[in-house]
């Protein structure tokens, strides 16, 4: 996770999430392991949102209980989440019966990475 560099003044680098003010993310997937309901998945989902805030983390994105994708950061402005929240994260998936694998992505940059440009 390194921060851009700019030449940009101070307003417009917080304006734009740069330098100083550069915020970073990461996904989530997850897949379900076969003969899981609705009802597991809404039980697993409430449990993991409170997993997320619990750990001071936001997330945004969605699936089924086939398998979802999630994208997650600070729930604080110009923060981001720690190598050992992304760590924690991952144990607690893993740790879950219903999740029959789990991938948690490296470092995104969250405002300004290539990724989100389609």
């Amino acid at each position: 996770m390194g921060m851009v560099k700019s030449k940009l003044k101070r307003r417009l680098r917080k304006k734009f999430h740069l330098g100083e003010f550069q915020e970073f993310g990461f996904d989530v997937s997850v897949n379900f392991k076969k003969g899981n309901g609705e009802i597991q998945f809404d039980k697993f989902w409430n449990a993991f949102i409170g997993e997320i805030e619990k750990n001071g983390l936001v997330c945004g994105g969605g699936g089924d209980y086939n398998g979802w994708q999630v994208f997650v950061t600070s729930e604080r402005k110009f923060a981001s989440p720690t190598s050992s929240d992304k760590e924690r994260i991952r144990i607690w998936l893993e740790s879950c019966f219903e999740v029959e694998n789990c991938k948690v992505g490296e470092f995104l940059d969250a405002w300004n990475d290539p990724k989100w440009n389609y």
